[in-house]
């Protein structure tokens, strides 16, 4: 038998106290006279053996009584053979409650976090009232760095709810180690880790430094059944939305359970008003697309999102978004030369375009940093200063739509295009000027994403336009429209956030009757449009750390916030010309829309993020898989059985020795029991009166 606090033991000497008093008779004697003592000696000679026996017997119940209460305070305990002792007064308690959204899957009816918990309550009861704890979960809160009595934790357990946050276990590991090594200098400290241990967030447990002076308990719980629906992305047909037009959502219903979903109905909303529904098949383990057909009334950011129902999980059964319908895409067209009558008129009629022109020796390179889309026709070369500015103005979300002159400066435009991605860029050798077959343009091909919102099928008998190359490319480019040899006429590049789109001859109708064509319309039109939607993508999840958004003629010290109807913060940012770049803090975890607003109290736009994908993944670790991970660590147990009763027994009989104090403290409620029994009826009967003295 062992003890806790072994120190109290000191307290047995107090037995001495009784015994004294026993021995020595303090109290006063007093005599009493008799004209015959005969019968007062028989009298005394009876009652003598009887006092003493009385006694003894009292002082045992006392000395049993005094005993037990030190031996209850000292807290004894039988040590299994084999057992680590959980009872040490200098070790920390470090424990892990995992309470991100995939633990709103079910057992017995009740959430995996609700199960864990009420674990955690059972857990608590095993050790001594004094035993320190530390309480850890997703959220990583200031309160959870401190040390705590099983008081404390309770109340933490009752304040605990899902969190949009996903920690990996080395993170975990990490700040419970780290903060074991302020608050704990015992080597006896253990660490407890309850969760589902869902492989796609829990980080690569082959890659976990375990502490090997620290003892490990793993308590993983997993649904009986295992299903999940969730909306993986969305995606506009025409990411130009305009007011009373058309336009068509796509989406992407991801199904992680094995079970198939048919006649899945999901419903679309904008500004809490349903406008559509979808109706989709999508099998186990797979994914499948579907779509909304949609119009909008008004200009403006508006709030959107798709509903979908799904049971246990609900964290990822709306995605929300945000519309911009009708923005102002700036453009810049620069010329050298006369210019071109058809690119100066393409966006006059369009009121959400607003277009400036400049002559090339007029221009003002830094304007670049304030505009959504540069075109430049009939540039013969490109300066450093030029060259570096554009390169920065594609990587950074810019659009660059480039129309050679009629000769161009071949190493120059080699320079300045190879740093966005074009390769073996040549000159072309013109016999002659004009239109003939082997110069007609293909038709465009529809599969091409460019051409989503143009064509609905493949255009037929199309009357297409004749070229004059002037430059031929290779490299990877999307190729828009090319030559009947399979050379590009028109070809868009990605680089960085931004596009470049190169066309192979000048905009002069002695090369091309391309402007005159009716595909130049609907290709500027869609070049714009895409452009316009190059940084700000309609919805966000809590990973984008970075936030681009552009804000028109901000003050030099504006301060942005971002608003729902519960939060309210400032974000880390930088204004870079007329873009606002946002750090996204810790703080927004919870999905939804926020609106964007300045010092002024005005609303600049919308922001929509949704919960990381890979938590709606329903694949975790076995206990199994646990055990054949962790096999070469002595010091980390795995638990199979985590039923509320079944676990606590078998923690016990992995590691707790059975505690004695509760025994003890029975005693001595006995042993007092039994000395007020004793006292009060075991009392020396009284002697028959003599009736001669």
């Amino acid at each position: 038998m062992s003890f806790l606090y072994p120190s109290f033991l000191w307290a047995l000497l107090t037995l001495a106290i009784p015994i004294l008093i026993h021995i020595f008779n303090f109290r006063k004697v007093r005599k009493i006279y008799f004209t015959n003592v005969r019968f007062l000696k028989e009298l005394k000679t009876q009652s003598n053996s009887f006092k003493t026996l009385r006694e003894i017997l009292i002082l045992l119940m006392r000395l049993g009584l005094l005993a037990s209460l030190v031996l209850a305070f000292a807290q004894p305990f039988f040590k299994k053979a084999g057992a680590e002792s959980t009872f040490g007064l200098s070790a920390t308690q470090s424990i892990y409650l995992d309470n991100s959204y995939s633990m709103q899957n079910q057992r017995n009816k009740k959430t995996h976090l609700a199960s864990l918990k009420e674990n955690m309550r059972e857990l608590l009861k095993v050790f001594p009232k004094a035993a320190k704890f530390q309480l850890f979960t997703n959220d990583f809160s200031a309160k959870e760095q401190f040390v705590v009595n099983a008081a404390k934790i309770e109340d933490m357990l009752s304040q605990i709810n899902f969190s949009a946050r996903v920690r990996s276990l080395n993170e975990i590991n990490g700040r419970q180690l780290a903060l074991l090594s302020k608050t704990a200098k015992s080597a006896k400290n253990q660490i407890f880790w309850l969760s589902d241990f869902q492989k796609s967030t829990i980080g690569d447990l082959n890659k976990l430094k375990l502490d090997t002076q620290t003892t490990y308990h793993l308590i993983p719980i997993k649904a009986t059944q295992q299903k999940n629906l969730g909306i993986d992305s969305a995606w506009l047909a025409n990411p130009f939305v305009k007011e009373s037009e058309q336009n068509t959502l796509h989406f992407l219903v991801h199904n992680h359970g094995e079970e198939g979903q048919d006649e899945l109905v999901l419903r679309l909303y904008i500004d809490d008003l349903q406008v559509s529904t979808s109706t989709i098949n999508v099998a186990g383990k797979s994914k499948a697309e579907g779509s909304f057909s949609f119009t909008i009334q008004g200009k403006g950011a508006k709030k959107a999102k798709i509903v979908l129902d799904d049971e246990p999980l609900h964290f990822d059964n709306e995605y929300f978004f945000a519309l911009n319908v009708a923005p102002t895409i700036r453009i810049a067209y620069v010329y050298a030369g006369a210019g071109n009558p058809y690119i100066r008129n393409v966006y006059a009629n369009e009121q959400s375009f607003r277009v400036e022109t400049y002559d090339q020796n007029t221009f003002n390179i830094n304007i670049i940093n304030n505009i959504d889309l540069l075109i430049l026709e009939n540039m013969q070369n490109f300066s450093n200063e030029w060259q570096t500015a554009l390169k920065n103005f594609v990587e950074q979300g810019g659009s660059l739509l480039v129309f050679p002159a009629e000769k161009p400066n071949l190493s120059n435009y080699v320079t300045m295009l190879s740093d966005l991605g074009v390769r073996g860029l040549q000159i072309e050798q013109k016999d002659s000027l004009g239109k003939n077959s082997s110069k007609v343009l293909l038709p465009p091909n529809i599969s091409n994403n460019f051409y989503n919102g143009i064509f609905e099928k493949n255009p037929q008998n199309t009357d297409m336009p004749y070229a004059n190359a002037v430059l031929s490319w290779t490299g990877v480019n999307s190729q828009l429209l090319g030559f009947k040899n399979g050379k590009n006429f028109l070809s868009e590049f990605k680089n960085g956030q931004g596009k470049l789109y190169l066309c192979a001859s000048p905009m002069d109708t002695r090369f091309t009757d391309f402007p005159k064509n009716a595909l130049f319309l609907p290709i500027m039109y869609k070049i714009a449009s895409k452009s316009g939607q190059q940084n700000e993508q309609i919805a966000y999840r809590f990973q984008d750390k970075i936030i681009t958004m552009k804000v028109q003629k901000p003050n030099k010290n504006e301060v942005f916030k971002l608003k729902n109807a519960n939060t309210e913060l400032i974000p880390a940012q930088r204004v870079e010309g007329e873009k606002l770049v946002l750090e996204l803090p810790e703080q927004v975890a919870e999905a939804g829309h926020y609106e964007l607003i300045n010092s002024q109290m005005q609303k600049i736009g919308i922001l929509a993020f949704n919960y990381e994908a890979k938590e709606s993944e329903m694949n975790f670790y076995t206990s199994e898989e646990l055990k054949q991970l962790f096999s070469t660590y002595k010091n980390v147990k795995i638990y199979d059985k985590i039923d509320d009763k079944n676990f606590i027994e078998n923690f016990k009989e992995s590691n707790i020795a059975r505690p004695l104090w509760k025994y003890f403290l029975i005693a001595a409620l006995v042993f007092m029991l039994l000395e007020i029994l004793f006292i009060r009826f075991f009392k020396q009967k009284p002697q028959q009166k003599s009736q001669n003295f």
